[in-house]
């Protein structure tokens, strides 16, 4: 890959992007100082002019030749990581990223341009690594974005921990504002669909408010799809961070009242984690069993049926029926 960048006040702002790979690694330093800011229009086709007092990067990606490499903006970009040094990128500097999913950045970058994710419709998913505490750009980076954001948060644990870090998954939903017209009072007023701006309102002081977030889900459950709710409820029971007792009652509560739909959504997405997880916490019932096995015949997932007879084998046990002799 090759970068075009500028020397500022002791740090690298990066300007374009070329390569061959739809996935994009900015390096955390270049000629020795640390890359700290995007430019604007990093990765955007819209750009009114390129720059001419710039440097050049290369990382010696192996069998690459100069001719193959394009311009990495647009519609070509599909994921971008940037280092934990970044602290802030540019206006529209996402601009028309229309095939854009996925977007990894740390708690230092705390400065997002205006119009940062205009186009970005596909965007879905952030990975955000929480190093020095809880604060982070997510709710600005949320309030840009209509659509249901899946958020994975990095949480850094302490020196003597098991694991460096432990995650937290999150799902905010999507909604949307649609203007309605009252014809006989000729008046004009903006009807919200969906649960997704209550729950961008979740932060405090930038800080994720984990308490606030679950209790909207009887509000979600009113408005969203099984679907969206069934992943909201696996997500903080299985990654329970900041989780009460209360709530992860709630959740249990509605994965079990649903739960023979929700397994065959399971089986078909091929999510045997949490299918295992199911065994793990004493969810399952004989009629959920039986429907994720009738669903297992159905996609043709041997793995999963497998897995499945063996789960109602050892639950629920047939037993023998005695025989009378005379």
């Amino acid at each position: 890959m090759k970068i075009e960048y500028q020397i500022r006040d002791n740090y690298i702002e990066v300007i374009r992007c070329y390569g061959t790979d739809s996935r994009v690694v900015i390096p955390e330093q270049i000629a020795g100082f640390p890359v700290r800011k995007i430019a604007a229009y990093a990765f955007s086709q819209q750009k009114d002019a390129e720059e001419e007092d710039v440097c050049v990067y290369e990382t010696g990606e192996n069998g690459v030749f100069p001719e193959q490499e394009k311009l990495l903006a647009g519609p070509v970009v599909q994921e971008i990581v940037f280092p934990d040094t970044v602290e802030g990128i540019g206006n529209y500097i996402f601009y028309g990223c229309k095939e854009l999913r996925c977007l990894e950045f740390s708690d230092t970058l705390m400065s997002i341009g205006s119009g940062a994710f205009t186009g970005c419709g596909r965007l879905s998913e952030l990975h955000v690594h929480l190093n020095q505490g809880k604060k982070s750009c997510v709710k600005e980076i949320l309030g840009d974005l209509w659509q249901r954001i899946d958020v994975t948060f990095y949480v850094k644990n302490g020196e003597n921990a098991e694991n460096e870090y432990s995650q937290v998954r999150l799902v905010f939903p999507e909604h949307y504002e649609e203007a309605v017209e009252n014809t006989p009072a000729r008046i004009l007023f903006t009807q919200h669909h969906g649960t997704g701006n209550n729950y961008r309102q979740c932060f405090y002081n930038r800080e994720m408010d984990y308490r606030k977030y679950d209790e909207l889900f009887p509000l979600a459950r009113a408005q969203d799809k099984i679907e969206v709710l069934a992943d909201m409820a696996f997500d903080r029971l299985m990654y329970a961070w900041d989780l009460t007792g209360v709530h992860r009652q709630m959740y249990e509560r509605y994965i079990s009242g649903h739960l023979p739909v929700i397994v065959r959504l399971l089986v078909k997405g091929e999510q045997m984690g949490r299918l295992q997880f199911l065994s793990g916490s004493a969810l399952w019932s004989r009629d959920a069993l039986d429907a994720a096995i009738e669903a297992a015949y159905e996609y043709e997932k041997g793995e999963f049926l497998s897995f499945l007879m063996n789960e109602k084998h050892q639950m629920f046990p047939m037993q023998k029926k005695k025989r009378f002799e005379l």
